[in-house]
């Protein structure tokens, strides 16, 4: 599984957060924000939490900075309120 970064606009609960760095998978051939990882019993992982990406508004970024792409949308985070 190739994993990369993106950086985008992140919302809880419908208010932004702010601009964060997150690991991108693709998951059946669609761009994923990945906000937390499974670790599986076989020592791989799995995306526990992810939001796809529509990839129209994804934009790869020049190589050789840390993130790999910069996403144009505001994106929810997936996880559940504590």
């Amino acid at each position: 599984m190739e994993i990369s970064s993106v950086r985008c606009l992140v919302a809880r609960n419908g208010e932004i957060l702010g601009m964060y760095s997150l690991d991108m998978s693709f998951i059946d051939g669609v761009p994923h924000a990945v906000f937390a990882w499974n670790e599986l019993d076989d020592g791989s992982r799995e995306a526990g939490y992810a939001t796809p990406l529509d990839s129209r508004f994804l934009e790869r970024l020049p190589p050789g900075g840390e993130v790999s792409y910069q996403y144009r949308m505001s994106v929810e985070d997936p996880r559940p309120l504590e």
